[in-house]
């Protein structure tokens, strides 16, 4: 494996790390009931924060399981952006939760390249001609 590709690597697992592991402990507390109800009660939250709280830890799981890693940045994106939602719906800092996103996207870009394949532009010329197509065109 090439040197580069392995610090890559290194350096998206140690992201995801800091993003599940942080998921993981709030998530936890969360669950277990440890959240402040006092902070529960000044979101104003509908759902009982259990729910969110077992989201958090699926999304985290998700994202740390190799095989899963792609559909984890998929989930802890839409809860990293729910939770910006939130604290700006209440008028509240959002800068800790951007940068849980943004290291998110980073540590996919790093660990799991094959994420942002969709986005690759290849041309006609790129791409083998089958017979499917080969008739098409004749």
């Amino acid at each position: 494996m090439n040197a580069s590709r392995n610090w890559k690597t290194i350096a998206g697992w140690v992201l995801h790390g800091l993003v599940g592991g942080s998921m993981l402990l709030a998530g936890s507390a969360k669950v277990l009931g440890l959240f402040p109800p006092e902070q529960v009660e000044k979101l104003g939250l509908s759902v009982p924060i259990q729910v969110i709280g077992a989201g958090e830890l699926v999304s985290a799981i998700l994202l740390l399981v190799p095989r899963t890693a792609s559909l984890g940045v998929l989930l802890t994106s839409g809860f990293w952006g729910g939770a910006i939602c939130l604290h700006v719906s209440k008028g509240e800092p959002f800068v800790l939760q951007s940068v849980f996103l943004l290291l998110t996207w980073v540590g996919a870009y790093l660990r799991v390249p094959g994420t942002f394949a969709s986005f690759a532009v290849s041309s006609l010329r790129e791409r083998p001609i089958t017979d499917a197509t080969k008739s098409l065109v004749a």
